[in-house]
């Protein structure tokens, strides 16, 4: 099978000065506690468009992962797909947001649901969103960049001693998705 990925054609200086996660994005996930209240998910308050790819995971597993979220999985998407073709698969699909955050956020604990059910099942990490899996790196348009970061998030926090820069604590997860020219 040939993997296909998101054509980069640039990629932002700040990609490349930003500090990391000290263990990679989704140990973060589970424990960050960003955003104004301090309460962690403030990455997830609009929800999230969802890869084609990650989508037809998430239904080849969704028998399980309706009994561990409590609702069906047509109930967690929007109606229609967007026209943006830079998504694996070449199409995203939003997901819906209730009482203020994704439908796929955890509670009253931290993290998301999905990046929760892929690590404990040994799933394809391609079943997460690619914008989960990069944040608060983002793309557009073949560019890679920042995206504003959350207050209070780890990779800002002055607590943070990581060394290693946020690229390269993304970056497994950046060679998955994307190809540069």
């Amino acid at each position: 099978m040939i993997i296909k990925k998101i054509q980069i054609k640039k990629i932002f200086k700040n990609v490349y000065q930003q500090k990391g996660f000290p263990s990679g994005p989704f140990d973060v996930c589970l424990i960050c506690r960003c955003g104004e209240t301090k309460k962690g998910g403030a990455c997830c308050e609009k929800g999230v468009y969802v890869d084609k790819e990650s989508y037809d995971l998430i239904i080849k597993h969704k028998k399980k992962l309706e009994e561990k979220i409590g609702i069906k999985i047509k109930e967690c998407f929007d109606e229609q797909w967007s026209e943006d073709t830079e998504y694996l698969g070449k199409k995203g699909i939003g997901t819906k947001v209730k009482n203020g955050t994704c439908v796929f956020r955890v509670h009253p604990k931290q993290g998301c649901e999905i990046v929760s059910f892929v690590l404990k099942n040994n799933l394809p990490k391609r079943m997460i969103p690619s914008a989960c899996r990069l944040y608060p790196i983002t793309w557009d348009n073949g560019e890679l960049f920042l995206e504003k970061i959350k207050k209070n998030c780890v990779c800002i926090n002055k607590n943070n001693k990581t060394k290693r820069l946020i690229y390269e604590s993304q970056k497994e997860e950046i060679d998955d998705i994307f190809s540069f020219e």
